[in-house]
């Protein structure tokens, strides 16, 4: 095989890798986690102040798994007054398993969570309610089995 044919071999393979890479990029899907990402930007502050509220309380895990059960442990301190709130779990590679639930807790600030309502995987968890008029927020990853 002289120089030619080798150097044609050589462009070839280059284009197939290149027709190869092409193809992989048009299957890629490219979704933003939130859909109004500009809007929530604006008021990211906000959830930094709610943040630091709930960090003020505790900085443990306040979504935790017992006896196969998903619990919202909320702080007492923080619970006592509950006016209302929402846990979004966020799954990064499927956005249509995303899921938004209301938080409807006990009188000890418990609340539990269907664990059928969640696949399997890693979601991404969103925690926030209002108590007393003031916001407490977290964002948690959690790995459902």
């Amino acid at each position: 095989m002289n120089w030619g044919y080798k150097l044609i071999v050589v462009i070839a393979v280059f284009l197939i890798a290149m027709l190869a890479m092409v193809g992989v990029a048009y299957k890629q899907s490219n979704e933003m986690v939130e859909s109004n990402y500009y809007d929530k930007e604006i008021n990211y502050q906000s959830l930094i102040n709610a943040a630091n509220n709930l960090n003020k309380a505790t900085n443990d895990a306040i979504l935790v798994f017992e006896n196969s059960n998903l619990l919202l442990k909320m702080p007492t301190a923080v619970s006592g007054s509950f006016e209302n709130g929402q846990i979004e779990f966020l799954k990064n590679d499927d956005k249509s398993k995303d899921l938004t639930v209301a938080i409807k807790p006990d009188s000890t600030g418990v609340f539990v969570i269907d664990k059928s309502m969640v696949l399997h995987g890693q979601y991404n968890a969103r925690i926030r309610w209002t108590n007393a008029a003031t916001l407490y927020y977290r964002e948690q990853v959690i790995l459902i089995p």
